[in-house]
């Protein structure tokens, strides 16, 4: 058994050494020495470069020295709106932008702006989007240029959707922004330990802030995380990204309404709106969701935004184990043990099995 695995992976490794490292094929890997190598070289399987990590070796964009850059606050049919030169005026977005679906315009790019007219979109820094819901094809940017992602969620009205929040994370990390987890309506919780559910994101390093706009718990907390900042707020219909908003500022009044009786959120946000909160400090209100698809994501590359499944993965019998149904899976065997999150897990398997397999 152990010489017909080693005689396996020396063959894998001398396979991936040619294709992957450059390694003559006559290079000298044998039953003996195949475990050194790749303690050595690593897997065989080279993990792509996620989208954030691109974004962060770009150059900034240059535009803060030019006087006719501003920044989109919304997006309406053919005019945007636009605050730049210390003033908001809506502008004419022309065909050639306004056509491109992959480069329309999103709240939160910076633009310059010529005679109330966009001439030009600027390099941006990060994106959230997610796939076109009439065009599953094409992307629909939600927002650009952002610094923070504030998942809104509540645990009771609506309750909890930890596979909504596990897809969000995922879009947040590729496009290149820092996410944070307020879990709002805090005061309707009969007890506190039903925010154990967020423990697994605490976990992966993502910043939970409980908090309720109507006893102002964790509103201090929230405001610090995206003090100076461009942050987007997402979230189901009915969490209470409006109210949050008009919490940390009254002055914005803007419009909200209760959950149907069914529990469900009602859409009162209709459109992506930046306002600009002073000090550096831009929000963005979008509209609720209730699904959350994933743009341009395969599954070899799905492993990636499950950083948990990295360490145990080394540990697997196959270097290409995608820890759904080969045997000997460290992944799966932890997750039965109970060490990894089996709702995190679930989550992992049914993306991969919606996903179709890109030839």
């Amino acid at each position: 058994m152990r010489d017909r695995k080693s005689r396996r992976a020396a063959g894998r490794l001398r396979r991936s050494f040619v294709r992957d490292k450059g390694v003559e094929s006559n290079a000298s890997i044998t039953e003996d020495n195949w475990e050194a190598l790749l303690d050595e070289h690593g897997h065989s399987r080279r993990r792509r470069m996620l989208v954030s990590e691109v974004i962060a070796e770009l150059p900034p964009a240059q535009d803060d020295d030019d006087a006719n850059a501003a920044i989109v606050m919304a997006v309406m049919s053919a005019r945007c709106r636009v605050f730049g030169g210390g003033e908001e005026r809506d502008c004419i977005v022309p065909p050639h932008i306004a056509m491109r679906r992959k480069s329309a315009l999103a709240v939160g790019d910076r633009v310059r702006v010529v005679e109330d007219r966009v001439e030009s979109v600027l390099p941006r820094r990060s994106v959230l989007a997610r796939p076109d819901p009439q065009h599953k094809h094409l992307q629909r940017l939600i927002a650009a240029n952002i610094d923070v992602v504030l998942n809104v969620v509540s645990v009771k009205a609506p309750p909890l959707r930890p596979r909504l929040i596990d897809r969000v994370l995922i879009a947040i990390q590729r496009g290149g922004a820092q996410a944070v987890i307020g879990v709002n309506k805090v005061d309707l919780l009969d007890d506190r330990s039903e925010l154990n559910a967020l423990d697994r994101y605490r976990d992966l390093g993502v910043t939970v802030i409980p908090c309720s706009t109507k006893t102002g718990e964790g509103l201090d907390e929230l405001r610090a995380s995206v003090e100076g900042k461009i942050a987007a707020l997402v979230g189901h219909s009915g969490v209470g990204k409006s109210s949050i908003l008009n919490a940390l500022d009254e002055r914005l009044q803007l419009a909200t309404k209760s959950l149907h009786r069914r529990g469900t959120g009602r859409h009162t946000t209709t459109r992506s709106t930046l306002y600009d909160f002073g000090g550096g400090t831009y929000l963005i209100d979008t509209p609720g969701i209730r699904e959350f698809g994933l743009w341009d994501l395969d599954r070899d590359s799905l492993r990636d935004y499950f950083p948990e499944f990295s360490e145990p993965s080394e540990y697997c019998r196959f270097t290409d184990c995608t820890h759904v149904h080969e045997p000997d899976c460290e992944v799966k065997r932890r997750v039965e043990s109970g060490a990894l999150d089996r709702a995190r897990y679930e989550t992992y398997v049914r993306l991969y099995e919606d996903l179709e397999e890109k030839r």
